[in-house]
């Protein structure tokens, strides 16, 4: 399963910046999300629509008269899990103004909450929020151990993110959406160089606001999106390998 992650790779590294800030990309604030035509098939490039089991949340950071558009999860009662780079803006300051809509399938939909508090995990691209309410009672289970995640398995992974790859920020799903992956490589690495999960798209793949989005793998959160390639490969963010950073934080 690794010789597909090869082929990749040099694709791949190219697309680490661009998706660092094209996974947040800047859209006018005040610019709606384009409504989707009656029979259309809203992806994540390809793919297809989503059920929320609860717990997938969106994730809207303000700065600079600008949103970044992010996807996260619910953890607990007060706890969102996200990717450490959908914390900044496009000029490497931390937000501050996060708006989170949990359990929805529309975009803007669902319980609606603020973040309170950050944190950002130093061994990789995982990241904390603290809701300033309660953001509901259904949460993602988390991996606990690395062998939730074998090369081979087929997971699923879900984002409102741009449905083009191209001028990203201005085309952004107004749903949720999914798309089917299959492991190739557990001990790669992402954005900034920590323990990843590398998968080989099979029916979609994710882009700008995705980022932070869960990889689900036999009904578990595996992973936390970080990099891809909009095409044929992606990495998330181990979660086993920062389960005790977020236990620390969130006593979860």
């Amino acid at each position: 399963m690794r010789s597909p992650l090869a082929r990749s790779a040099a694709l791949l590294a190219v697309s680490c910046a661009a998706f660092a800030t094209l996974a947040a990309a800047p859209a006018s604030a005040g610019t709606p999300v384009t409504p989707v035509p009656s029979g259309a098939e809203p992806s994540i490039i390809d793919g297809s629509t989503a059920q929320n089991p609860g717990y997938i949340t969106r994730f809207n950071g303000h700065a600079n008269g600008y949103t970044f558009f992010c996807t996260s999860t619910l953890i607990g009662s007060r706890w969102v899990l996200t990717a450490k780079h959908c914390m900044y803006d496009d000029n490497g300051r931390r937000l501050t103004d996060i708006d989170l809509y949990v359990g929805s399938n529309s975009a803007s939909g669902g319980v609606h909450a603020k973040a309170s508090a950050t944190y950002v995990y130093s061994g990789g691209d995982l990241a904390l929020i603290k809701l300033n309410t309660t953001g509901g009672g259904t949460f993602a289970r988390l991996a606990g151990s690395s062998s939730d995640a074998q090369e081979g398995d087929s997971a699923r992974v879900y984002g409102w993110g741009a449905t083009q790859s191209t001028d990203e920020g201005n085309h952004q799903s107004a749903v949720l959406k999914q798309a089917s992956v299959r492991i190739a490589d557990t001990g790669a690495t992402d954005y900034f160089g920590g323990p990843a999960i590398a998968a080989d798209t099979l029916d979609g793949a994710v882009a700008g606001g995705d980022s932070g989005g869960p990889m689900i793998d036999d009904g578990v959160q595996v992973g936390v999106c970080s990099t891809s390639d909009r095409s044929s490969t992606t990495t998330y963010g181990s979660v086993a390998a920062g389960r005790g950073w977020i236990r620390q934080v969130s006593g979860i």
